[in-house]
């Protein structure tokens, strides 16, 4: 269709406007859909429709690519026609989704057992949401079997407080993601314990959106 016949076919059908409903990201359009209206309400025109499923891309830009960073926009798209009644006006309003770290240190409260085999045996604890542990020790030595349940004990209780730990946010949603580790630099050997309190890192992952 071409846009004199579109202009027409919307005079025809007393269209005063539509709007298009859209998804985007992940480096790919997403869900679309136009609704028009007349002045009496919802109007359907399959040939409108597409028509500008193909046309809206050439008057709007829409921000597709994901970089880790941002995810993708949705949003509307409002389509009028304009005061020469021979063209359209193409106006849109979108949401950003962008993924945030969250960082804090929070404390987990270990027995005294705990805290000695530690201090004794461990230069860091790393994980994530997938509860996949990376224990590093500082020494070499035999593990018996009460020395394995005590880890796997050390191991559950870190997770568990990490997975069940919220941030304060001032915006945005908290996602699945994230990691923790006990140590802040590139050193192994910077465990931060205080009395039975082992410290922990923990990064979260917060959705903002943006208008």
């Amino acid at each position: 269709m071409e846009l004199a016949q579109a202009v027409k076919l919307w005079k025809e059908l007393g269209i005063t406007g539509c709007t298009m409903h859209f998804q985007c990201g992940g480096d790919s359009m997403g869900d679309t859909s136009f609704s028009f209206e007349d002045q009496n309400g919802d109007v359907s025109c399959q040939e409108l429709e597409d028509f500008f499923d193909n046309e809206v891309y050439r008057h709007v830009d829409f921000y597709v690519n994901s970089d880790g960073h941002y995810q993708g926009e949705s949003g509307t798209v409002e389509i009028e026609l304009n005061e020469d009644e021979d063209d359209f006006y193409y106006s849109k309003c979108a949401t950003s989704e962008w993924s945030e770290t969250e960082t804090s240190i929070i404390d987990v409260e270990l027995s005294p057992k705990m805290i000695e085999f530690i201090q004794k045996n461990i230069s860091n604890i790393n994980g994530s949401y997938d509860d996949n542990a990376v224990i590093n020790f500082k020494r070499d030595f035999i593990m018996t079997n009460e020395d394995e349940a005590l880890l796997k004990e050390i191991e559950d209780k870190v997770f568990e407080v990490v997975e069940n730990y919220e941030p304060s946010l001032n915006d945005g949603e908290l996602e699945e993601w994230f990691t923790y580790t006990t140590n802040d630099n590139e050193s192994l050997d910077d465990l931060t314990i205080e009395g039975n309190v082992l410290k922990v890192i923990v990064n979260n992952s917060v959705l903002i959106f943006r208008d």
